[in-house]
């Protein structure tokens, strides 16, 4: 598109895209996303989100990279529940992945 390549996944799971606070299924708590730093430049965005499963339910992992496909170290990833978030944020941060010590926070920006 406009002279980029443009990659498509599909992903299989139920859950839907959107901001990083919203309605989780239940409608009854909000969601939370959370950004990830010092990644491997060899972890996809499947390796993220397994890593992360273990804390709870994980709507959304996006791995960032530069136009021209190289990875950022860097990435998010969006909790339907804002508990599972607090979770990861306790529970991960500063465990390895893939040989990298990660580092993570919440993103506000979301």
């Amino acid at each position: 598109m406009n002279g980029r390549p443009i990659f498509v996944r599909e992903d299989r799971e139920q859950g839907g895209s959107g901001g990083g606070y919203r309605s989780n299924k239940s409608g009854k708590s909000k969601g939370c996303q959370l950004f990830v730093q010092n990644l491997s430049y060899d972890t996809t965005w499947r390796d993220l989100k397994d890593h992360f499963r273990q804390c709870g339910d994980v709507e959304h992992v996006d791995v960032l990279e530069y136009p021209d496909g190289r990875k950022k170290g860097c990435g998010t990833v969006r909790f339907y529940q804002a508990e599972d978030a607090k979770e990861a944020l306790e529970t991960l941060d500063g465990v390895e992945l893939m040989g990298r010590d990660l580092a993570i926070k919440i993103d506000h920006k979301a």
